[in-house]
């Protein structure tokens, strides 16, 4: 015989607060970002609009951090990316010798000193990353960029930013934050 059992809501009989299943996804927050932005400094910069400020509803939630974006550089600059706030900026490269730590970058001199090779590409970016903040503090996670000493990076452009129907385009770009259960 089958049994069927509905409820509306599953309270925990100690707390008097909703129950939630691990694994499951219990908010979800998202920042986009449509506009261009021109990232000159070789110093990790917040990048416009892609921060979204979360309350875990528990102190053992696990945040699954994503992003997407399209971005272009200077001729012979190297665009890195990270994220902050949480523990998320633990997750970038391991320290060697005088290289900077990113989570994401595209190797210095691309272009190969061609004046125009790249001028017309945005190239799209995306990552993914589950931290474990332990607290029950509201929490801001963004995503940042940097160009280096050769140039800057812009965020949904081209580097030439062509004005035209044929070649001309804008990206947009995302960050998105699930709290998951535990």
């Amino acid at each position: 015989m089958a049994s069927t059992l509905t409820v509306d809501k599953i309270v925990g009989s100690a707390s008097a607060s909703i129950v939630h299943a691990p694994g499951h996804v219990i908010q979800v927050k998202q920042s986009v970002f449509t506009g261009v932005q021109t990232i000159s400094s070789a110093s990790f910069t917040d990048i416009t609009n892609l921060a979204v400020t979360i309350t875990p509803s528990a102190t053992n939630s696990k945040f699954l951090l994503s992003f997407n974006l399209a971005y272009a550089a200077v001729n012979n600059s190297a665009p890195m990316f990270r994220f902050s706030g949480g523990n998320s900026g633990n997750f970038i490269g391991d320290a060697a010798g005088n290289r900077t730590r990113a989570m994401l970058y595209m190797a210095d001199d691309w272009g190969n000193n061609s004046a125009t090779t790249f001028e017309q590409i945005a190239f799209m970016a995306s990552h993914q990353y589950l931290d474990t903040p332990s607290t029950g503090s509201a929490i801001t996670y963004k995503l940042q960029g940097r160009g280096d000493a050769n140039g800057g990076i812009y965020i949904n452009r081209t580097h030439a930013d062509v004005d035209g129907s044929g070649e001309g385009g804008r990206g947009a770009a995302s960050i998105t934050v699930m709290e998951i259960a535990q």
